[in-house]
């Protein structure tokens, strides 16, 4: 249910379907939300020596509170809409810029080349976070999200979909084959498509 708005800004294709929602953890949003909460209480801190300046002091304890509150939301937004969505046919890397500007680029299954993980540092170890790559094949392009919660398992679940994607693809290039194979024999009819097969 988390993920319902986050599904809304993008354009399912025709049986596709939403596999798992990767993201990093708050950590990558450290800074926004830390100077968010300092101005918070600097606000609150002064607000007794800002209200002695009648609306000048108030007007600078508002602005204050509502440019702290704007940091926290924006940081949060950003943190939201920053994800990977793995769905039964593709890959969608979101990244948010803002509340106005963001980038979404898509792979399918096919295109996936060397996927890894690294977890690196003292805090991924205390937070079991680590880095999840992406190479694209045939070009210099590698998807990249820093700080996953449980890199393992998302790793993991992307070399599955890739499985069940290929498994899929096969499937459907056979299914595609065996229509042909009976278009033709009902062309030509059925003795002369024995014969056309050595039978």
């Amino acid at each position: 249910m988390l993920n319902v708005a986050l599904l809304k800004k993008i354009w399912l294709k025709k049986e596709e379907v939403p596999i798992l929602v990767i993201r990093g953890s708050l950590l990558n949003r450290f800074w926004p939300f830390f100077f968010s909460v300092l101005l918070l209480f600097a606000a609150f801190f002064f607000m007794y020596y800002l209200w002695q300046y009648g609306s000048w002091g108030l007007s600078a304890f508002s602005l204050a509170v509502v440019f702290a509150v704007l940091l926290f939301c924006r940081a949060l937004y950003e943190h939201y809409y920053t994800c990977w969505v793995l769905t039964n046919l593709r890959l969608i890397d979101m990244y948010q810029h803002g509340f106005f500007r963001r980038e979404t680029s898509e792979a399918v299954y096919d295109k996936l080349r060397d996927i890894n993980s690294k977890k690196s540092g003292i805090i991924a170890g205390v937070f079991n976070l680590g880095d999840i790559s992406v190479s694209l094949a045939g070009s210099r392009v590698k998807l990249l999200l820093s700080n996953v919660r449980g890199h393992e398992r998302a790793v993991s679940e992307i070399i599955l979909q890739q499985e069940n994607y290929q498994n899929n693809l096969s499937d459907s290039k056979e299914r595609r084959a065996q229509y042909m194979l009976m278009r033709i024999k009902s062309k030509i009819g059925s003795a002369a498509f024995n014969k056309l097969l050595g039978g």
